[in-house]
């Protein structure tokens, strides 16, 4: 009887799933990620054990079944002003419609309330955001990152939300000279591999499994979890941030009792939450994010397996941005992430308090990573007198950005040019005005993006 009720409110929250929810996700759910790949370097050999995908490789690690064609070799396109007393131009790349949109609506709100906490100016310039929509797909992002710097004649770019994405647009971006600030994507090889990271590449987020590694040993040593699944949605981020977890939480001395990866897009878990019961293990360690997150954590909770294995993972399964979708589901899934508005310093509340201002909406780690991006640009621009035009002063300046952030300290690793961070162990809590939040109860504090 019990298994007959599971079964009948799954199919109903499939209904819910293709229906209601992505009204309720801003049309989350309506996406698909059609890669198209770019030309890889000569060679992408990760410096991990594990074979590193190439940038054409890893823009397919998705379910679509897309046929590649190789992109021809780009001209340089100058995008040099007639004067640097014109506006600094920056061009955002982001998922604004489809499942994952409200990771991109975030980032971008992050960097609007930043620039406008400044007058929308730095280095003495004003700054204009020219914002695109890349809809969950590789393909698009590619043609709109082309439609930003050949048309719009961007100086910088900023954002990228899926790794697939970044794979896309990494030979392009290096090939025209784009100084280009990540937002988001995760994508290992873009700051980790040295046969794939370049000058003009930087990012204010993570690497794929920054904060995923130290949860391993967290999970085996604090938490007390010997045994272990793994699910995630099947591409190169989820299959990124599992094997990080893995890879340290087997050092620990913990063992993976099975794996399952989830297409994106996916509406009915129930097949996958089949398998993942078959399994004899202490919790489960999930990685879902935007819409996906929402249904796999309803469809967990509903078919009775939050009773039977605890729910961790990554942060972005519990985000702000949907946990007050997710409502009492979620309650006491902990997870690690960079980022939580529960942080206590005056940084964070000062920015919590404004976002909330600005948007009625509670601060999350996509709108953070915007506003870390825009403060980055405009710290550089401060730096050279606004002139973004001289490249590789320009560069050099955003290689020297440090300042005290809303989790402290920001910097990047002179090595990577990725960020240095802060992991915050977090656990899912109402709170006393009835909303939910992820409380900090541990934090594991200078974690670069070369140290897993």
């Amino acid at each position: 009887m019990e298994r007959q009720r599971a079964i009948t409110r799954r199919a109903a929250l499939r209904l819910l799933g293709g229906g209601m929810l992505g009204g309720l996700l801003l049309s989350a759910c309506g996406g698909n990620a059609t890669p198209t790949p770019t030309r890889a370097p000569s060679s992408a050999a990760s410096p991990t054990a594990a074979a590193t995908p190439t940038p054409a490789q890893a823009a397919t690690a998705t379910p679509a079944t897309t046929t590649a064609t190789a992109a021809a070799s780009p001209t340089v396109i100058a995008t040099t002003q007639a004067s640097n007393q014109g506006p600094v131009l920056v061009g955002v790349l982001g998922d604004l419609s489809g499942t994952y949109s409200s990771l991109g609506q975030n980032v971008l709100r992050g960097m609007q309330l930043y620039l406008e906490q400044v007058q929308n100016k730095g280095g003495g310039r004003p700054i204009e955001l020219h914002s695109e929509d890349c809809a969950g797909s590789p393909d698009q992002t590619l043609s709109k990152t082309r439609k930003l710097v050949e048309q719009d004649r961007v100086h910088i770019l900023a954002g990228v939300t899926l790794s697939n994405e970044a794979a896309a647009i990494r030979d392009y971006v290096v090939q025209q000279q784009v100084p280009l600030i990540v937002a988001n994507a995760g994508w290992q090889p873009l700051t980790r591999d040295p046969k794939v990271r370049s000058p003009y590449l930087f990012r204010v987020s993570f690497a794929n499994g920054q904060y995923e590694a130290p949860f391993g040993d967290y999970a085996y040593n604090k938490l007390g979890y010997k045994r272990v699944i793994l699910t995630a949605l099947d591409y190169s981020a989820g299959h990124e941030k599992a094997d990080a977890f893995r890879k340290r939480f087997e050092q620990a001395g913990g063992k993976i009792a099975g794996e399952v990866y989830v297409p994106m897009n996916t509406q009915d878990f129930g097949p996958y939450l089949q398998r993942i019961q078959q399994y004899q293990a202490d919790a489960v360690w999930a990685f879902y994010s935007g819409a996906d997150a929402v249904r796999f954590v309803l469809q967990y909770t509903d078919f009775g397996l939050k009773d039977k294995f605890p729910l961790t993972g990554a942060g972005d399964t519990v985000d702000e941005n949907i946990l007050n979708q997710e409502g009492d589901a979620a309650l006491n899934v902990v997870t690690s992430l960079h980022y939580s508005p529960l942080y206590n310093s005056p940084e964070n509340k000062a920015f919590v308090d404004a976002f909330r201002a600005k948007y009625n909406a509670q601060a999350n780690q996509f709108a953070y990573q915007g506003y870390l991006a825009a403060r980055v640009i405009v710290e550089a621009l401060n730096a050279t007198g606004g002139k973004v035009e001289d490249k590789q002063a320009f560069l050099q300046a955003l290689r020297q950005v440090h300042f005290t952030g809303p989790t402290g300290e920001f910097r990047f690793n002179p090595e990577s040019q990725g960020p240095i961070i802060t992991v915050l162990i977090r656990k899912v809590q109402k709170l006393p005005d009835g909303s939910y939040g992820n409380v900090v109860i541990d934090t594991i504090g200078n974690v670069d993006d070369l140290s897993f």
